[in-house]
């Protein structure tokens, strides 16, 4: 009997034992079948990522647009990761908020409505290393469930697409449910595989910035070079100016000086006439002379040796005058030394006006003009420098003569017809006012053109016809009054007459 109760507790004992150790090999089996199924997830995730990434590698190059770049990616995204809704959200204007741009699984009218959905992504969000997963498991924040309700979408994982530690968007795919065994629960694995999805976006985009600036740099070597060669152009071109613009100074200064040669030579001629007509008197009255001391009338004799005196005095006066003349002639022609001295402005004003006509005259014999002057004898002697305000002034009275001349030619035909015959006039005022001496040159010509008073001070500028003015008498004019601490003004109204006024300080 004891016998037969051993036996069965020793049955028992080993049944016992028996049973735990099926036990322990049931539990490492399911322990072993987990991590199998935690293994093949794991490789699914890896082999389902490594193809998305292969896809996207071929068909992103550096010259691809950036729209093609994200619809491509939530197409593959959804097409190989088995999600049912993608969505690319890029930066809106306002902050943290972003805005879908890009979708794919939705309905066509999904995005058409009247309020434009706007997510808000906290910066831990968008910044390396930000994601959002939302699963069974892992219950959505409060910007988890504004995704669920906005993008409709009840499982998804989202990563930033970044460029230059930026985020450029933000891309949220998932599932509106789990299907297990076809697919398993969104994890770590799917945004570590979003996340590497994003990396090479972010390459590509990094290699599209870098050809751009590439590109950049190209055309701005090529905009410099063509810049060098534009300033090597322009340097030459204004080198050439600057030479053309010394000759037409020099042919401008040639052109006066041939002017007031030309008045010279009239003025000269007259005092030259009286010289070689008294020398010639002279020459008859000392033949005379010999004749009444032969015959020994002294009273007449005595008559015609005054007379010689006399005759030798007007001669004296006409040799200085046309000996005055010529020094005014070397004056001007000699070079401007810049120096200013004390100078009779109104001698100088009336010498150059009777030069100017003069030279006129020289030109065209027919030309007569009457010449008015009103000087101001107060003003004295000024500090000015006489060879540039001389070249000023004849420039203005040639102007003048011009003008006249001009106005004269037109009037011509109709001169004998008009009882009110037209008489070209020239007036010279000087004036002194306050701490400033005024010089005005009126003419009565045809007057200045209101469209280009403004101009008629600019260099080059002429009204004058080709091959008659060099366009720079009225600049350089300006210029030597304005270094004399001057000013010069036109006054004009068509068809009556202009007015030059210079303004010099005492």
């Amino acid at each position: 009997m004891n016998d037969s109760i051993d036996s069965r507790e020793q049955l028992e004992k080993e049944i016992a034992y028996y049973k735990k150790q099926l036990d322990q090999m049931s539990g490492e089996s399911i322990r072993h079948d987990y991590i199998r199924t935690s293994l093949r997830h794991e490789l699914k995730q890896k082999k389902d990522a490594f193809a998305v990434l292969t896809i996207l590698q071929k068909k992103f190059t550096v010259t691809t647009p950036l729209d093609v770049l994200f619809t491509e990616t939530i197409k593959a995204i959804n097409g190989y990761l088995g999600m049912d809704r993608s969505v690319v959200l890029i930066p809106s204007e306002a902050g943290e908020l972003f805005k879908p741009a890009y979708s794919y699984g939705y309905p066509a009218s999904f995005f058409n409505e009247t309020e434009p959905i706007k997510i808000h992504l906290p910066p831990s969000y968008v910044q390396p290393g930000g994601s959002i997963l939302v699963n069974k498991k892992v219950h959505p924040d409060e910007t988890g469930v504004e995704i669920q309700n906005k993008l409709s979408i009840a499982y998804f994982a989202g990563v930033p697409v970044l460029h230059e530690e930026r985020a450029i968007a933000f891309i949220i795919s998932g599932r509106q449910v789990e299907r297990i065994p076809f697919n398993a629960p969104l994890d770590k694995g799917d945004i570590d595989t979003l996340t590497a999805i994003n990396a090479l976006i972010s390459s590509v985009i990094q290699n599209k910035r870098v050809l751009e600036l590439r590109i950049q740099k190209a055309e701005l070597e090529k905009q410099r070079e063509a810049v060098t060669e534009q300033r090597d152009i322009l340097e030459r071109t204004l080198t050439e100016l600057r030479n053309t613009q010394a000759q037409l100074i020099q042919k401008e200064k040639m052109a006066s000086l041939g002017e007031l040669t030309a008045g010279i030579a009239h003025e000269i001629q007259n005092p030259l006439n009286f010289v070689n007509n008294f020398s010639e008197v002279n020459g008859e009255l000392v033949d005379e002379l010999k004749t009444q001391l032969a015959t020994g009338n002294l009273q007449l004799a005595t008559e015609i040796a005054d007379d010689l005196k006399d005759n030798e005095t007007k001669i004296l006066y006409h040799g200085k005058r046309a000996d005055a003349i010529v020094k005014g002639m070397l004056q001007h022609s000699r070079v401007s030394t810049g120096q200013k001295e004390l100078t009779d402005i109104n001698a100088l004003a009336d010498e150059y006006l009777r030069l100017a006509y003069h030279g006129m005259r020289a030109k065209d014999k027919s030309f007569n003009a009457t010449l008015q002057t009103d000087f101001d004898a107060s003003i004295g002697k000024i500090n000015i420098v006489p060879q540039d305000i001389g070249r000023v002034l004849l420039n203005l009275y040639n102007n003048a003569f011009y003008a006249t001349s001009d106005k004269l030619k037109a009037h011509t035909p109709q001169l004998k017809a008009d009882s009110s015959q037209y008489v070209p006039t020239v007036t010279v005022v000087t004036k002194k006012a306050d701490d400033k001496v005024l010089i005005s040159v009126k003419d009565n010509g045809p007057g200045i053109p209101q469209l280009i008073v403004d101009k008629i001070f600019q260099p080059f500028f002429t009204t004058k016809p080709t091959g008659e003015g060099t366009g720079l008498g009225l600049s350089l004019a300006y210029d030597i009054i304005k270094a004399h601490g001057g000013e010069i003004k036109v006054e004009t109204k068509e068809h009556e007459g202009t007015t030059f006024i210079i303004r010099l300080p005492l």
